[in-house]
């Protein structure tokens, strides 16, 4: 099982937790469930990190002198893969956070993969001699990566048409194994409807900006847009198109596809569909409207519902990190974006999600509970909630995120989230409403002198 500790890094003074298959994160805004996702993206995106850094390295194979015998250098490229992985993630730090220039002294994160196999990440003691930004945090891996890390160390061969193909599935089955991870990383960040808006002049935008400007987008975003801008021409026609790319033996039955596209149908109120170089919404009408002339809901959840349905027909698993979903979207709208991550999630995808909405973690209490009635209730069950949205409450976990600590939201009893997690302002609401009432209630039983009362209490 994968583990996650945070110590003094932004707003999260504290973070302990298990990484499972469904992970939700809620609490008030500026908690802290951001750092917490992007801790995840940070960790769980270094197996690709690795292959780029494998393959660059053969490829910058000159010859260098005046190395000597550092054991962070070798012969050939310079930085020996362990080296070069170091201080790449050193600076990937502060691309996926920020620049953080108050970072504490105290800082640490650490992500176990395996009981053998782990990454900590923390604040440098040399700190004061720092000529780099990079040089302010270090990377430590466990003794068991740095060997797998120094056996890698060159370990591809070139040929004229470059990296074998079969040593690099070879290198990515290896990773796999040592990482315990076979999942690629999909990040959808918050504040998607002003990026869905620019839709016709990004690609523009994104191509004339250098390599600066790129780079001052953090790396969650940065890795958000270009996804799109790679998969936007995949939907030339619509998402029914997508289908006739289904990889074969894909366990996905005509029932499952048919239940994501109609609750993509019944948020969007239409269907997507890029042509002529556009993004359009499809009206149930037949009409159509640009993206950026449609709802904010509509803008922010397009390409959720997009990415969502397009790794769905995949065959390759995927970790989902969702900021939100339910930004902009109608009660109903939040359900029903809800039931299609877990329906994602049933076909074996990961899914960390990060929410504010009482309705989104109202709707996941309800597929949970789906999951724990008696078989003879279940055949009458899946006809209220078909059984591929249900969720399995031991691969489901919930937590709060409150000043700066992390308290586990679930019921340990019933497994499903606590009630006074799903709507943690009610309770302020509710007291000020009785206090209301009071006031309300003393002015009856004083005959109508309750306002007279106060207004001497108040002078005396």
């Amino acid at each position: 099982m994968h583990k996650l500790i945070i110590h003094k890094l932004g707003p999260v003074d504290q973070c302990e937790l298990e990484c499972v298959p469904f992970l939700t994160l809620t609490g008030f805004q500026a908690s802290g469930k951001s750092v917490v996702a992007k801790a995840i993206y940070y960790f769980r995106t270094i197996k690709e990190d690795f292959m780029e850094l494998a393959q660059r390295q053969v490829f910058h194979m000159i010859p260098s002198v005046g190395f000597g015998d550092d054991d962070d250098y070798d012969l050939g490229y310079g930085l020996t893969l362990e080296a070069g992985l170091q201080r790449f993630l050193c600076e990937k730090f502060f691309r996926v956070f920020g620049p953080m220039y108050g970072i504490s002294p105290e800082m640490q994160m650490q992500y176990s993969y395996t009981e053998n196999c782990s990454i900590t990440v923390s604040y440098a003691q040399d700190h004061a001699q720092a000529i780099f930004r990079a040089e302010k945090v270090t990377v430590v891996f466990s003794d068991t990566l740095k060997k797998f890390l120094r056996e890698k160390n060159k370990s591809f061969s070139v040929t004229p048409t470059g990296i074998p193909e079969q040593e690099k599935k070879l290198l990515e089955a290896e990773l796999c194994q040592i990482f315990d991870d076979r999942y690629g990383v999909v990040y959808i960040p918050a504040g998607r409807s002003m990026l869905t808006l620019l839709s016709q002049q990004f690609s523009y935008i994104y191509a004339t900006m250098d390599d600066f400007q790129k780079q001052s987008l953090d790396l969650c975003t940065r890795d958000y847009l270009e996804r799109i801008l790679r998969l936007r021409p995949e939907f030339q026609e619509g998402l029914l198109g997508l289908q006739e790319h289904v990889v074969r033996g894909q366990r996905l039955t005509s029932e499952i596809v048919q239940q994501a596209l109609s609750i993509i149908s019944q948020i969007l109120r239409g269907t997507y569909q890029y042509k002529s170089g556009e993004e359009q919404i499809q009206l149930e009408s037949g009409n159509y409207v640009k993206i950026n002339f449609s709802s904010s809901g509509q803008q922010e959840s397009v390409w959720i519902l997009n990415l969502l349905f397009y790794y769905l027909l995949q065959k390759k698993p995927i970790l989902f990190i969702i900021e939100e979903p339910e930004s902009h979207l109608f009660p109903e709208s939040q359900k029903l974006i809800t039931e299609l991550i877990a329906l994602v999630n049933h076909c074996g995808h990961e899914v960390l999600l990060t929410t504010h909405s009482p309705y989104v973690l109202g709707a996941l209490n309800n597929l949970l509970y789906a999951n724990t009635l008696k078989p003879c209730f279940r055949k009458k069950a899946g006809e209220v909630i078909p059984d591929f949205l249900w969720l399995d409450d031991s691969k489901f976990d919930a937590w709060f995120v409150k000043e700066g600590t992390v308290e586990n939201a679930m019921d340990e009893e019933i497994q499903m989230i606590q009630n006074e997690r799903i709507d943690e302002i009610s309770k302020v609401i509710n007291h000020d409403f009785d206090r209301l009432l009071e006031l309300q209630n003393a002015d009856a039983e004083g005959g109508g002198l309750g306002c007279q009362n106060f207004y001497f209490e108040r002078q005396n």
